[in-house]
């Protein structure tokens, strides 16, 4: 008689990692699944907001599941959706940085953060520990130190303030949160008047500085920071200050080519901004700096994540990685790519639409071009201020031709009533 054999018993199935995305207020940019397979991980994010989008709305892609808990909830619903599975836990958002790294140090993962994230977000503690290590930053003071010194029995004195500020700063001057993202809360003083009546309006709060004005043009870096090592990713420059979009400003940028004098400053700055605030870890660094008229570099922030706006998306066309999925893969410990030089140029440019206005048309550009026209413009706009109304990515093997396309894009009609 024949018999069969005994089959064995299937092995069980192992449930695939967790890769927890933190958020807050800065929406993801690019495709969570780009950097963890969906095949291999399952991915959520999980926010302390309420009901904002976690997908910026012209990110590729679909957004991953979304658990939403209070901050003080976050480590007890990590262990809770992990189970016994291995965790990963990373972050691209300003406002969850130290979070992230008390989060990983909780669940006993390598730390990837910089040692002191404070460093790298706290403006004030930014621009000491880089002026110490020699690296030219705007003069600044921290409104609490003007507030102490210019206390009388119970109250600053507004007019002593106003004079100190004047005195350490001058005018034109910058006031901003000492720990913001984004340009938010950010007011250039152009007079002594209008620096009064600032102070006057944020009288006795705490948390500001106001910096030196610089007069001069806008760029950044962006470098690859691992145990210490900073690789040069790319730099670029700005079409002008990240402000007043709500007004009409339109925002933008191009990149410089790889092999240029600037390219060349800026990466070695890059490596000692790094150099001053810490390089443990595995992360990408953004810093944005001024060339002034004395061609003079001067670090005015610097990041501990990758950059908003397409700044991730052109590293990706000029230098063949995209810096904010790069910055999420760091973090998880996964390899990413090395940056080379692709021989393509690449800008981005947002509209904004102002109210009674909507898209209408997009002008005669040579570049290769990505238009994503947003729902604030789809119809026309009834918000009191300006909004986003289309996003406009760029790009083209000679700087000229992309340069030409750059003024059109920042200049020609998108929108009307």
């Amino acid at each position: 008689m024949t018999t069969s054999p005994t089959p064995h018993p299937a092995a069980p199935l192992t449930p695939n990692p967790l890769a927890v995305i933190l958020h807050s207020r800065q929406p993801l940019t690019t495709d969570p699944a780009v950097t963890f397979d969906p095949a291999r991980w399952e991915t959520v994010v999980l926010t302390d907001s309420g009901t904002d989008p976690v997908l910026r709305e012209d990110a590729p892609g679909e957004a991953p599941t979304v658990h939403r808990a209070p901050r003080d909830r976050w480590a007890e619903t990590i262990r809770q959706l992990a189970g016994d599975r291995p965790v990963q836990i990373v972050t691209n958002d300003e406002y969850c940085l130290i979070s992230c790294a008390e989060l990983r140090a909780e669940s006993a993962l390598p730390p990837r953060h910089p040692a002191q994230p404070a460093h790298y977000i706290d403006k004030v503690l930014m621009k000491e520990r880089l002026a110490a290590a020699g690296v030219r930053v705007p003069r600044f003071l921290a409104l609490d130190e003007a507030l102490d010194a210019t206390r009388g029995a119970c109250e600053p004195d507004p007019e002593g303030l106003t004079e100190l500020v004047t005195a350490r700063i001058g005018v034109p001057a910058v006031a901003k949160p000492r720990r913001e993202a984004n340009s938010r809360g950010v007011s250039i003083l152009r007079t002594r008047e209008e620096l009064r009546d600032w102070l006057a309006g944020h009288k006795g709060e705490r948390g500001w500085q106001i910096e030196e004005y610089l007069d001069g043009t806008f760029h950044h870096v962006n470098s690859l920071v691992r145990d210490g090592v900073a690789t040069p990713v790319q730099t670029g420059t700005y079409l002008g200050p990240l402000l007043d979009l709500p007004s009409g400003r339109r925002l933008g940028g191009w990149t410089i080519p790889h092999d240029s004098e600037l390219a060349r400053r800026a990466h070695a700055l890059n490596h000692e901004v790094v150099t001053a605030l810490g390089g443990e870890g595995a992360f990408v660094v953004h810093t944005e700096f001024a060339v002034t008229g004395d061609d003079e570099l001067v670090v005015v922030e610097v990041a501990g994540r990758a950059p908003g706006a397409l700044v991730s998306e052109l590293a990706r066309l000029h230098a063949g990685l995209n810096l904010e999925e790069v910055n999420l893969a760091l973090q998880a410990g996964l390899p990413v790519p090395e940056p080379h030089s692709t021989g393509t140029e690449a800008a981005w440019v947002w509209i904004p639409v102002m109210p009674g206005e909507r898209y209408r048309h997009a002008p005669d550009m040579t570049s290769e071009r990505l238009v994503h026209v947003r729902q604030a413009a789809r119809q026309t706009h009834t918000g009191a201020s300006g909004a986003i109304g289309v996003s406009v990515l760029l790009w083209h093997t000679d700087p000229g031709v992309l340069a030409v396309d750059v003024r059109t894009a920042a200049t020609a009609a998108w929108c009307g009533a």
